[in-house]
């Protein structure tokens, strides 16, 4: 409770020699103002950098939902890679070298997140969709232009 109480001292006190810092410089004492906009940043740096010592157990419940956040944020992302494969809001089919581009760097991406191989496969299996998609497309329009000549 005394942590907070300084650290709100600290941050008002940083707050306040900021605006006298502006004042200073508005009429024209650059020294003065240099001065205080030190120490407003020093007060400013030193609310922020104390820490509660009581937040140990709090770390593992924050940890388990960053991981669930970041989970959730690379699903998200990897729907929105596919669906930006899927000609939604697109003139022009993706290649196939953009599909596997796309793969590449997505699966690199969610090497490094927390998601389990089922959600892996899936999205793997979206991909091969998409690329089975794409070839029949492809060979749809090789025989139409075929077709012409």
């Amino acid at each position: 409770m005394i942590e907070k109480i300084f650290r709100w001292g600290l941050f008002c006190a940083g707050i306040i020699t900021g605006i006298f810092a502006g004042y200073m410089i508005y009429i024209d004492n650059l020294a003065g103002g240099a001065v205080w906009l030190a120490m407003a940043v020093g007060f400013l740096c030193f609310s922020t950098r104390i820490q509660n010592d009581t937040n140990e157990n709090s770390n593992e419940v924050d940890d388990e939902q960053n991981n669930k956040d970041l989970h959730d944020m690379a699903v998200l992302i990897s729907d929105i890679a596919l669906m930006s494969l899927k000609n939604i809001g697109r003139t022009v089919p993706p290649t196939s070298k953009e599909i596997q581009d796309m793969e590449d760097k997505l699966n690199n991406f969610l090497d490094a997140m927390p998601v389990d191989k089922n959600e892996r496969e899936e999205i793997t299996e979206d991909f091969n969709r998409l690329r089975e998609r794409n070839r029949r497309n492809e060979s749809g329009r090789a025989i139409l232009r075929s077709s012409r000549l």
